[in-house]
């Protein structure tokens, strides 16, 4: 495949991701690995005292009692800190297991007691408290071990011991045995499960997918052939590290290819903090990149006449120069069920510049992107690399018209890895790029998605004998995806196959597809279709409180809530406008016929989002029943108005 380009910092030695830490430090033990802002003030970690750091915390862990092949939690925000626990847990041989910040007691109950973790690390008081009111319940917690010691109080001492109390354990068990850490790095092995990272639980509980060393150290240098990243770039790591996306970038692809991970003062102050570093390679989900637009759009809406027109000026030369170059599947032959398509197979279909373009673009570029770029961080930026959730395509080509290179990945939990991407000049609209070296793809006869490549899956928790129901034995992982896959290496991903809706008249319709294009306008954070044996389909908004409040606001309409915002007529015409606009994209039996506004924000919390804002739809169902109800009644209730309908059912 003479169009791909191959990165000559992917050949990192290290069969082990402790192996890949002990290496960089001998190479480059100067140079920065870490960067994190403290007070205001950016400060660096060197490979060597990273290292220093890791070695210091395994032998502590060691000295505590840590055995091979126990679990350890980890309850915290992004920090460094974060990161020497993850790789020394690592190179005592134990298993990381991760737990998202904002779960709450009874979530950190399920998983401990899953994974069977009698260790347990927390980010401060907020997480500790979790762990000590589990303990206080007979929770078999032996260990709890806190980066911030501040409020332990009390505890400190018996079984709340601070991060640097384990560092100094572990200088003491140095000094008696130098040589301790090195044979425990290199102990660890390929096949050695290193995680269990817990799934969204859109569906139920989480399921704890366990991952051996092997699957991130070769998927990363899979991704790192056509990913040019080396030790001049810079990441910024803000997305939970117990999510797969953030764990593949700021762990495997940080140590394979030497880049500087940095880490912001608090999740406040990323977008702040992202227009500081002006990173080389930024990671979102949908949704961040669909509020730093709405933020775009609000700030210009305030600005002058002039910037006003240079901004829709400079838009319309990017959006006229993406329609010229869009691409599309239209001409892709599909591949046959069980046809196995590998990167030997990829055809990149690779954007086409004209002199016209180069210089109408470079034009705008001087007035207007270059300063939209740098106010959103992305001045600097070679890579967005964005996953974890399906992107519109509008959104897609948004930041492509400002000149940002934007990557539309996929990844799931057990995968540990991307297999596919959108790489900047090969991307196709509608589908999440084509498959990476390493990766073959594969649909069944009923249109699921199936990969096979560096997968360290090796089951489920607790299901351990269970594996071959997701990993065949031929080593195909059922992702649970549909999809459409083409000869030349294409990946569209159509939906997932538990959330397709029949609809009464035997109708099969991925839900999907129709809510990215509604989640496309700037007034619509969330949307939900319904109509599983229903006769027409419906849809539960939720809407974006800035962008409608910043155009309530222009118009001088007074609210003072969501609640009063949802109810305003004005809002409920705009939605239903919004909507309207994707009915006109769809087919007749997938348009939305009536709509609801949720008049309140959704959340974790509640039980209605996953921690990475994924709908749970049958606790969302089980919410607002009553809106649903009244969407498919001919009167509805007292106090559960349907705001529609968008178009006559």
């Amino acid at each position: 495949m003479t169009s791909q380009t191959v990165n000559p910092h992917a050949s990192g030695r290290g069969t082990t991701l402790p192996q890949q830490l002990w290496r960089n430090a001998q190479a480059h033990g100067d140079a920065p690995a870490i960067r994190e802002k403290h007070l205001g003030i950016w400060q660096e970690v060197s490979w060597s005292g990273y290292l220093q750091h890791v070695r210091l915390f395994t032998l502590g862990l060691i000295v505590l009692g840590l055995k091979r092949g126990e679990p350890v939690g980890i309850q915290a925000e992004n920090c460094q800190e974060w990161l020497y626990s993850d790789l020394a847990v690592q190179c005592a041989g134990a298993i990381v297991t991760t737990i998202y910040p904002t779960s709450s007691t009874e979530e950190v109950r399920y998983i401990l007691g899953n994974s069977g973790a009698r260790f347990v690390i927390a980010g401060d008081q907020e997480h500790l408290d979790k762990a000590l009111e589990l303990q206080a319940d007979g929770f078999p917690i032996e260990k709890i071990i806190i980066f911030d010691p501040r409020g332990a109080g009390e505890h400190r001492g018996g079984l709340v011991l601070s991060y640097k109390d384990v560092e100094a354990l572990g200088a003491q068990l140095d000094a008696q045995d130098p040589k301790r850490f090195e044979a425990l790095v290199f102990a660890v092995k390929p096949g050695d499960v290193y995680d269990i990272m817990y799934t969204s639980g859109t569906s139920g509980m989480p399921k704890g997918a366990m991952c051996v060393q092997s699957g991130p150290v070769e998927g990363a240098r899979s991704m790192l052939q056509v990913l040019s990243m080396g030790r001049g770039d810079s990441w910024l790591s803000y997305l939970p590290l117990s999510h797969a996306f953030e764990r593949i970038m700021t762990i495997a692809v940080h140590l394979s290819s030497g880049c500087v991970a940095n880490f912001a003062d608090s999740i406040d102050t990323v977008q702040a903090d992202v227009v500081e570093i002006q990173p080389s390679v930024f990671g979102a989900v949908p949704r961040i990149l669909e509020k730093v637009k709405t933020s775009v759009d609000i700030r210009m809406g305030k600005s002058t006449r002039l910037k006003r027109a240079l901004y829709r000026w400079a838009l319309g030369v990017g959006m006229r120069r993406v329609a010229r170059q869009r691409k599309s599947v239209d001409n892709f032959t599909p591949a046959a069920p069980r046809q196995a398509v590998g990167f030997d197979a990829v055809r990149p279909v690779a954007t086409q510049w004209t002199w016209r373009d180069r210089a109408v673009h470079a034009v705008a570029h001087f007035l207007v992107y270059r300063h939209l770029r740098k106010h959103m961080g992305f001045l600097n930026t070679r890579y967005v690399i964005c996953g974890a959730a399906p992107m519109s395509a509008e959104l897609f080509e948004y930041y492509m018209a400002l000149g940002v290179p934007i990557i539309n990945a996929f990844g799931m939990t057990e995968l540990h890895n991307i297999p596919s991407a959108s790489m900047p000049g090969h991307d196709v609209r509608g589908t999440v790029g084509h498959v990476l070296p390493g990766w073959q793809a594969m649909k069944t006869e009923d249109g699921e998605l199936l990969l096979r490549g560096p997968i360290g899956f090796c089951g489920y928790r607790g299901q351990e004998n269970s594996v071959l129901e997701i990993k065949d034995a031929l080593g195909w992982l059922h992702t649970g995806d549909l999809c459409e896959l083409y000869d030349n290496g294409y990946i569209a991903i159509v939906g997932r196959k538990k959330d397709v809706l029949i609809t009464s008249g035997g109708k099969n319709i991925s839900p999907e597809l129709i809510e990215n294009k509604i989640k496309a306008s700037p007034y619509i954070s969330e949307a939900m279709v319904i109509g599983d044996a229903r006769h027409y389909l419906t849809c539960l908004i939720e809407l974006d409180f800035d962008a409608v409040g910043d155009l309530l606001q222009s118009r001088g309409i007074a609210y003072t809530t969501l609640r009063d915002m949802a109810a305003n007529p004005v809002v409920i015409q705009l939605v239903e406008a919004e909507i309207e606009v994707a009915n006109q994209t769809l087919a007749r039996v997938e348009t939305i016929k009536k709509f609801a506004i949720i008049p309140r924000d959704l959340s974790h919390d509640d039980g209605e989002m996953t921690p990475t804002r994924k709908v749970k739809r049958g606790q969302m169902e089980k919410q607002f029943r009553e809106l649903i109800d009244a969407m498919y009644d001919e009167t509805p209730r007292t106090g559960a108005p349907a705001n529609g309908p968008a178009r006559a059912a």
